[in-house]
């Protein structure tokens, strides 16, 4: 029995209901019957989707794709049936999510002074075609504490890791250009100068999964108000603004909420909910983020971009207790880039995240 059948399995007590399985089978065979092919909107991302700023620095983890591969392109068939897995994965995940009966359980929050939470983004960054051509990636974590009430006052903290190589392959390549610590590099269309030792150039301030860097994050005052009804908080979900169109964006957005700790287990699972119905999502099965855990992994329907290349985006859940490990882009065709197909160049992981009553540090 594989992983992704024997989650499903320990998740489905009850399970989907009769009229969930017949919908879920239509839907199926409704996959399965040969449609015309209608050629995706070529569209431009934002560097990093917003998960990574332009000038991020980061130490490399290590690879747990296999870089340089795009996969195999799915047939109907398959992709029909990888939709079913991911339906009826998040629809089990839901409804243990909401009865409190997680492989691991959820021990229930005891609210304290401050919500601490640590996070890991990632990019990579492909070195001037003259120096190389060889892949760098940077990568920074930050430490946020946000205070239980308004009057309080919270911290914020990014510390940046060495940049450079971390495949063989780049490896290799580096070494052979003389091992330097100073880059041209680009990404996306933007070129910059790195170093070894690059600093981020600005603060992001992430208060859950994928919080658009360039806003202040919502209080922990008005996430637990508006965690608290689940139409509410999946009416915030439909509202939410995004990068893309169609399920990719969808399922991103979703990340944001289903990552929220502060929000009710019935909100979150809610959530879980709309992303079962969202349309040609599949479930890929177990595999490994950015900071080697592993995880059952959704993706979305690939997307080709204004560079040429195409991506996917993957949504990265903990089995055990229904949480966002993380999520990640995945470069399927290189484009412009010049990047290797296989690539994960863009990451978010999230390292933990509770409640504390210590004191922040102070700069």
């Amino acid at each position: 029995m594989d992983e992704l059948t024997m989650v499903a399995e320990t998740f489905d007590e009850g399970g989907p209901s009769a009229q969930e399985t017949d919908a879920g089978r239509r839907r199926l065979e409704e996959l399965m019957r040969p449609k015309p092919r209608n050629r995706p909107r070529r569209l431009q991302f934002g560097l990093g989707l917003g998960l990574v700023a332009a000038a991020t620095a980061a130490m490399v983890v290590a690879a747990s794709l296999g870089e340089g591969q795009a996969g195999p392109v799915l047939s109907k068939e398959q992709a029909a049936e990888q939709h079913l897995q991911a339906r009826t994965f998040l629809l089990a995940a839901a409804t243990r999510l909401e009865a409190g009966t997680a492989l691991k359980a959820e021990t229930p929050l005891k609210a304290g002074r401050y919500w601490r939470q640590r996070t890991l983004r990632g990019q990579a960054w492909r070195v001037v075609p003259k120096d190389g051509g060889y892949v760098i990636y940077t990568e920074v974590e930050s430490d946020v504490w946000q205070p239980r009430t308004a009057s309080g006052r919270g911290y914020f903290a990014e510390k940046a890791k060495p940049v450079g190589p971390r495949t063989p392959e780049d490896m290799a390549a580096w070494r052979k250009a003389g091992s330097p610590a100073r880059w041209r590099a680009e990404a996306d269309g933007d070129r910059l100068n790195l170093s070894s030792d690059n600093k981020p150039l600005g603060p992001h301030r992430p208060s859950y999964l994928t919080l658009d860097p360039n806003t202040e994050p919502p209080s922990v005052e008005s996430r637990l108000t508006s965690g608290a009804d689940p139409a509410a908080f999946v009416a915030m979900v439909r509202r939410d603004a995004g990068f893309v169109d169609g399920s990719a964006n969808e399922l991103m957005i979703g990340a944001r909420y289903i990552g929220d700790q502060l929000a009710a287990p019935k909100s979150r699972a809610a959530v879980l909910r709309m992303l079962a119905g969202l349309s040609g999502v599949r479930s890929i099965g177990t595999v490994q983020d950015a900071c080697d855990r592993k995880g059952v992994a959704l993706a979305a329907p690939w997307v080709d971009r204004a560079d040429g290349s195409v991506v996917e985006y993957q949504l990265i859940l903990d089995p055990k207790t229904n949480h966002v490990l993380g999520d990640q882009m995945i470069l399927k065709k290189a484009g412009e880039t010049g990047m290797r197909p296989g690539i994960r160049f863009d990451y978010t992981c999230m390292l933990s995240e509770s409640w504390t009553n210590e004191t922040p540090p102070r700069d």
